[in-house]
């Protein structure tokens, strides 16, 4: 039986609410590949010793009876997907005796175990004891019920509430003055009034310009499948310091924000790849507008289509201008639901044959860390991976108490690692030239640091051409028009 048509009653004490339109997306993504591990929020703590066990389970106990969404499952009553709070269980922590670190398959194994939303909460711990390095904790969660954002939240109420179980005390978490049911009930008021409906209309008519099916070189053949469904790998690259000190000294001086900054360099590397004028990317954007809503633990994010076209003749610098200006029209429509500007681009879309709306993806993550200092018993914690992939390809760059990273995901159906290596590889020699001469017309800046002659990951070597010339003449003849 699937469990989401389930009837077994709920308890009674059980509270009924709307989903958000971000958790909508996600119901529908689950309903459609179940079994996905596309949204696991994997998050692996390494302990600073042993694990008390049963501190932990005081302490997670704790945490979702402050954070409803924690102790929330999913249904369908009278045909639509509604999310049930249920009363606060113990929450059950699996233990595995290793006297050695459990090896990464295992933890893989765990980390991508998927949820069933319908039948329990959507939040898993599992601890690794006996590892001469200190225990290993996994903690999963759905992203349903968690975003980047939610885990400053999230760890410093485990760290109270740890700390204080192990003391054998009570955790000082007061309740919060707002519930994510009552965010899902406001947002859900608000994305139907007729200014909301009237922005969602107008925004899919100027996203119509733009052409579908942006691809990067050349994809492999595919079979359409499910988002949910998206097998992925990950690239990963450290960010130079001084490079990174530059974006915000740049971003500075123009009174923009590292994101327009890197969001500008990674749209010069993707129309290189191509050759497209205009194109679409997507970004993810966090509505957390009251200030009641920033010490909640929940799912807030949107994705938001921008329209980008730069052009290979005007500098870099203007090029951020251009894309600050596109960054903040957008942000202000931040609230209008994807899935709904989605469907109401998608007639227009599929009558011209342009695929979905955003098929590439950036975004920087500089939410507020979690604590990892000494009062905390664990140190920072890692994301891992799930082996799949959102969009066909994304650039996460993350500011981190390490450093910045870079990751590129993407669509093993679509694109290998050689590509994922170039993209990480050109966007790194671009922006440091970029940034180097922000006067500089983006048509000359490089896309390698590597010596003349030096192998290129996932080009084919053959005759050197200047394509961004080809390009050009060939508009210069008017026999230019987009691929499509």
């Amino acid at each position: 039986m699937d469990p989401r048509h389930d009837p077994r009653p709920l308890p009674e004490a059980a509270r009924t609410a709307p989903l958000s339109t971000a958790q909508e997306r996600l119901w529908f993504i689950d309903a459609a590949a179940p079994g996905s591990a596309a949204y696991n929020v994997p998050l692996l703590l390494r302990w600073r010793g042993a694990v008390d066990v049963a501190a932990l389970t005081k302490a997670l106990t704790a945490v979702t009876v402050r954070h409803e969404v924690l102790r929330t499952v999913y249904a369908l009553r009278d045909g639509q997907p509604v999310q049930i709070v249920v009363e606060a269980h113990p929450v059950p922590v699996d233990t595995v005796a290793c006297a050695a670190h459990p090896t990464p398959e295992a933890i893989d194994r765990e980390a991508r175990r998927p949820f069933d939303l319908a039948a329990r909460p959507p939040l898993r711990c599992t601890v690794w004891q006996g590892a001469p390095e200190g225990d290993l904790v996994l903690l999963n969660i759905h992203h349903i019920a968690v975003d980047g954002w939610s885990l400053l939240p999230l760890f410093t109420d485990l760290a109270e509430a740890y700390g204080a179980a192990v003391d054998g005390a009570a955790p000082h978490l007061p309740d919060l003055p707002l519930q994510y049911t009552d965010y899902a009930a406001l947002e859900k008021e608000a994305c139907a009034s007729p200014a909301i409906l009237r922005k969602l209309a107008e925004r899919a008519d100027q996203l119509l310009s733009c052409p579908g099916h942006l691809v990067l070189g050349e994809r492999k053949a595919h079979s359409l499948v499910p988002e949910g469904a998206r097998r992925g790998a990950q690239h990963t690259f450290r960010l130079d310091p001084n490079l990174w000190t530059d974006v915000a000294d740049l971003a500075a001086r123009l009174r923009a924000t590292p994101y327009t900054v890197l969001l500008a360099a990674f749209q010069t590397v993707v129309q290189r790849w191509s050759a497209r004028e205009r194109f679409i990317l997507g970004t993810v954007a966090a509505d957390r507008q009251l200030p009641d809503l920033e010490k909640l633990v929940g799912f807030f994010v949107n994705t938001v289509p921008l329209i980008c076209h730069p052009e290979p003749d005007q500098s870099f610098e203007e090029l951020c201008l251009q894309v600050r200006a596109e960054a903040y029209r957008a942000l202000t429509l931040s609230r209008l639901p994807y899935d709904r500007l989605s469907a109401a681009a998608a007639p227009g879309r599929a009558e011209a044959g342009l695929g979905p709306l955003v098929e590439i993806g950036f975004g920087l993550q500089n939410m507020p860390a979690p604590p990892t200092d000494g009062s905390v018993a664990w140190e920072v914690p890692e994301l891992l991976p799930t082996g799949s992939a959102k969009f066909g390809l994304l650039l996460l760059v993350e500011e981190g108490p390490d450093g910045v990273r870079g990751t590129v995901e993407y669509d093993l159906d679509l694109y290998g690692p050689e590509l994922a290596e170039s993209v990480a590889e050109q966007f790194q020699a671009l922006l440091a030239a970029a940034l180097a001469d922000p006067t500089c017309a983006l048509r000359r800046l490089p896309l390698t640091r590597r010596p003349p002659g030096a192998a290129h990951p996932g080009i084919v070597q053959g005759e050197r051409r200047d394509l961004v010339a080809e390009r050009l003449a060939l508009l210069a003849t008017g026999h230019g028009g987009n691929r499509s």
